[in-house]
């Protein structure tokens, strides 16, 4: 659990000199990309220590984890190409909807 509290912070402090330290107009494409794998494995790794504070298992706590990063950094990146819609965010709900239940049968069910 703590080395999860290091690797947040740690994105985080690239984050932070991602942000300040660059202009998006002078960089190549590919570091763009960046932000957003920084702040799932930030969301990520807060929701690990979250559901493991609750008393998951790590396995699980990993998998839902994973599940609820990965939805704020879908509409998260919608957004910022300017596809986000009504329908994107019902789409994306539901199927977080289904994910969730489907992984909380399958490591019940394991």
């Amino acid at each position: 659990m703590k080395r999860a509290l290091i690797i947040c912070g740690g994105c985080l402090a690239v984050l932070l000199v991602l942000f300040l330290g660059t202009d998006p107009n002078k960089v190549p494409s590919f570091v763009l990309v960046f932000p957003f794998i920084l702040l799932f494995v930030t969301l990520l790794s807060l929701a690990f220590v979250l559901l493991q504070k609750r008393g998951l298992t790590v396995s699980r706590s990993m998998r839902i984890g994973a599940l609820c990063a990965a939805v704020p950094i879908i509409v998260l990146i919608l957004q910022s190409i300017g596809q986000l819609t009504l329908k994107d965010v019902l789409t994306i709900g539901a199927l977080f909807v289904v994910s969730y239940f489907y992984m909380s049968r399958l490591s019940t069910s394991s």
